[in-house]
């Protein structure tokens, strides 16, 4: 044929050297840390997150089950309730944050 597949060898005096590394972006700078008045902020809404979801527990309603725990090496239907309590356990707990946004609006449960 016309055209030669080249597998890398052969001369060398027409090849390109490589370009240089590109420069380090300068488009990215790291968050300033936080101020005091930031970090006093965060722990204000923290305390009053704690106290609204407290507050959601206590009318709410109550845990459909403890907190499941699965054991190292269990079997599949020991696996299989896990999942499903697991499943039940997690939809309470949004169930609570959910009635605690409500409570702190003022709507009520």
């Amino acid at each position: 044929g016309r055209y030669r597949l080249s597998m890398g060898g052969g001369g060398s005096k027409n090849k390109k050297q490589a370009p240089p590394p590109p420069q380090q972006s300068r488009g990215y700078t790291p968050k300033p840390p936080p101020t005091a008045e930031e970090l006093e902020r965060r722990r204000l809404e923290e305390e009053d997150r704690k106290r609204w979801e407290e507050e959601a527990r206590r009318v709410g309603p109550p845990p459909p089950c403890a907190k499941p725990v699965l054991s190292p090496g269990a079997s599949e239907e020991v696996y299989k309730t896990y999942m499903q309590n697991k499943y039940e356990y997690e939809a309470w707990e949004n169930s609570l944050i959910l009635l605690a946004r409500k409570l702190k609006a003022g709507q009520g449960v």
